[in-house]
């Protein structure tokens, strides 16, 4: 067994996969083997897998048809014999030669379930890095209730981003933590529930991962039927979050942060479907909004005042009168 498989999911990233997987096979950190994950790409990725293959010994590659990230993360991590596993993005990259080297000897020897640390970023076509997450409070080992300390902390890239963390392997096939797929925001859906399972956990305060802000990204406008899928998408984490942290039987003072944080995203896909100019957009939002007419009363482990209000009219007023409300509120 070694001790780290780093899983890297490619779909069309022949422009930057030699990049992101020459900074892993220069970390001066040598115990870990690659996973590359070709999800069906058509832009010469997949050759260029099995060459990277043929060359390293440590390369493997998985061929399989385009089923998204979610899917190729979940062939990666099933596939995967290191004792932790690291999720890379194919147009990123290691933030040095000796990430894997300093966490080895501080953070892997303490076992945790999950390792987190920081990343940067730098705009394509410029290698200035225009953003750094802020530290963590805590450094070092946490044990206890990590969700409840996450939400707290408001720890930005927490909830939202696996690449700057860590993981046991074992710690995620126990719990079957997969990602959810066939949803858009899976980064999203996946991350509290695995940090909801950890009881023992590293904080680092090291940027050891570099992301590539894409222009091409940048510059795409989504229409507003994939707006509306994505709209769709923030319903159903919110609905099976809820869900989730409920049988997980959270703490009295954890629930309502981890409700806040699904209700959270219910409201901007209400926000988002005030805004369609499509009927028939709005139509598939609300059809997804009434049939999880249960979720309404998770309103009751809100704080917050005007979220639980919420809560009320939606039950009441019904879901058309209740996200024209919140659009006109939360939508400025």
């Amino acid at each position: 067994m070694t001790t780290l498989t780093v899983v890297i999911p490619v779909y069309n990233a022949k422009k930057y996969l030699e990049e992101c997987i020459g900074s892993v096979l220069d970390q001066t950190f040598r115990d870990y083997d690659i996973i590359l994950v070709d999800d069906g790409s058509t832009d010469g990725s997949a050759d260029l897998c099995d060459e990277l293959a043929s060359l390293h010994a440590c390369v493997s590659v998985i061929h399989k048809a385009n089923g998204g990230a979610s899917s190729a993360r979940n062939a990666g991590l099933k596939a995967a014999k290191g004792k932790f596993i690291h999720f890379i993005d194919s147009d990123d990259m290691l933030s040095g030669s000796k990430v894997y080297s300093e966490l080895s000897s501080r953070a892997f020897a303490a076992d945790p379930q999950i390792i987190f640390f920081r990343r940067e970023r730098f705009t394509e076509g410029s290698r200035e890095i225009d953003a750094v997450q802020p530290e963590y409070e805590f450094d070092g080992v946490f044990s206890g209730d990590v969700l409840r300390h996450v939400l707290e902390k408001k720890y930005q890239m927490t909830l939202t981003c696996p690449v700057n963390k860590i993981f046991k392997t074992e710690f995620l096939k126990q719990n079957d933590l997969y990602f959810c797929e066939g949803i858009d925001h899976e980064e999203d859906e996946w991350l509290p529930r695995v940090i909801a399972c950890a009881q023992n956990v590293w904080f680092d305060k090291g940027v050891f991962y570099t992301v590539r802000n894409r222009r091409d990204s940048l510059s795409a406008t989504p229409n507003e039927e994939a707006a509306a899928r994505k709209a769709c998408s923030k319903i159903k984490i919110a609905v099976t979050g809820v869900k989730y942290m409920e049988q997980k039987q959270l703490s009295p003072e954890t629930m309502p942060l981890a409700a806040a944080y699904y209700w959270g995203y219910l409201t901007d896909a209400c926000v988002d479907c005030s805004r369609f100019k499509d009927k028939e957009n709005k139509r598939r939002v609300k059809a997804e909004l009434k049939k999880n007419k249960p979720f309404f009363r998770s309103s009751r482990y809100l704080k917050s005042k005007n979220q639980r209000i919420l809560g009320v009219l939606f039950r009441r007023l019904g879901v058309s009168p209740t996200v024209k409300l919140i659009g006109i509120r939360y939508g400025k």
